[in-house]
């Protein structure tokens, strides 16, 4: 069988399935290896479908007593290694997740001869566009490295998936040869997300789920529900951790219909959505980034929940404006607001007609099953262009 090496700088699952969810899907045609320098799945789901190789297995730098953070901070110890062991395992392709923490892979492709394809995610392409003015006299040497490091990834790549079509054009803003750069949307699993059986009794649930932070819009979402939720009654829930967590806990405090969910699992996620009347992801520019694509929505959408998005990045790509959902102009509290009550308010059978469309958009183009076959397309006229 064909082997896929796919590469990846650090893995955790939760939450990053999309770097591995299409090599589960597509096991019975290639045999897939993920090599890593820092692996934290906890999901035992994951470790059953797919081998993956932690360089710093081992190593002091994979003892139990250093922090996730210090482990990711002595990544560049591994890369020789790391690279070692891709090449060892003799794949037909090299598969890496994001330009940056990208130097093993292609190390590795340039040492095997293997062709590299490389799919950029969103935080990486802003490496090259990022001002050195903006970093300080330590920061600008480690930034001068990362961006040598994702200017070199994308010359080394025979070609680069972008996961939108914004984020392809921002990629080759940052360097990438657009002859190289095609777009991938990476697709939801529509078995995994699904409709739930039935709504939970009580007012309509607003679910939003990432991270709370100013760059997913969390503290818009909340003035827009407190704005309205007087004349339209309902539930904003709130899943998931990051660094407005204490802010966010005080407006449910004084709030009563917010409540803050915190990190969940795959299976809470999925529980979650399929209990929410809407979704929403006010997603906004934070410095040089925006939303690549928002595969949450997504989620969401296969679950048969309607959609708010922000116009930021790649989001309004994942929602079809006044079908499955609706697309607001980023930063527009107001608007925003207007773009809830208007869904909340909608009668049932119109609100459910709503998310029976959004189902069929995410399954007819957005599906994990279609860009699976669109990604083994890839791998196939890769390995073959090399034969």
């Amino acid at each position: 069988m064909t082997r896929i090496a796919l590469a990846k700088g650090s893995l955790r699952i939760p939450p990053t399935y999309f770097a591995v969810q299409h090599a589960v899907q597509l096991s019975s045609l290639f045999e897939f290896e993920l090599f890593t320098m820092a692996a934290q799945v906890t999901d035992q789901a994951i470790r059953s479908a797919l081998r993956i190789r932690d360089a710093s297995a081992g190593t002091a730098i994979g003892s139990s007593r250093l922090t996730w953070q210090q482990r990711e901070k002595a990544m560049p110890l591994l890369f020789v290694r790391m690279s070692r062991q891709i090449t060892d395992w003799r794949p037909a392709l090299v598969h890496q997740h994001f330009a940056n923490w990208s130097q093993p892979a292609v190390s590795a492709a340039r040492r095997s001869g293997a062709p590299l394809l490389l799919t950029v995610h969103g935080a990486d392409v802003y490496v090259p566009l990022t001002p050195l003015s903006e970093r300080n006299a330590f920061g600008k040497p480690v930034l001068r490295w990362h961006q040598r490091a994702v200017r070199r990834a994308f010359d080394a790549s025979a070609r680069i998936l972008a996961v939108s079509e914004y984020l392809a054009g921002v990629a080759v803003k940052a360097g990438a040869d657009a002859g190289k750069v095609v777009v991938h949307y990476q697709g939801v699993d529509t078995d995994l997300y699904r409709p739930g059986s039935a709504l939970p009794p009580g007012p309509p649930r607003v679910i939003f789920l990432g991270a709370l932070s100013p760059a997913k819009g969390v503290r818009d979402l909340i003035s827009a529900s407190v704005s309205i939720v007087r004349g339209t009654p309902h539930e904003l829930v709130l899943v998931g951790d990051g660094p407005l967590r204490s802010e966010v806990e005080g407006a449910a405090a004084n709030h009563r219909h917010i409540h803050v969910r915190g990190q969940l699992d795959r299976d809470g996620v999925r529980s979650a959505m399929q209990g929410a009347t809407l979704f929403v992801l006010p997603t906004q520019r934070f410095g040089q980034w925006r939303e690549a694509a928002g595969l949450v929505s997504l989620e969401a959408q296969a679950c048969e929940v309607p959609a708010i998005v922000y116009d930021s990045g790649g989001a309004a790509e994942m929602v079809v404006d006044g079908s499955t959902g609706l697309v607001v102009r980023e930063g527009d509290v107001a608007a925003l607001a207007d773009a809830m009550r208007s869904v909340l308010e909608l009668p049932e059978a119109e609100r459910r007609q709503m998310g029976v469309r959004a189902r069929e958009f995410v399954v007819a183009q957005r599906s994990l099953g279609d860009s699976a076959r669109q990604l083994t397309a890839h791998y196939r006229d890769l390995i073959e262009g090399r034969a």
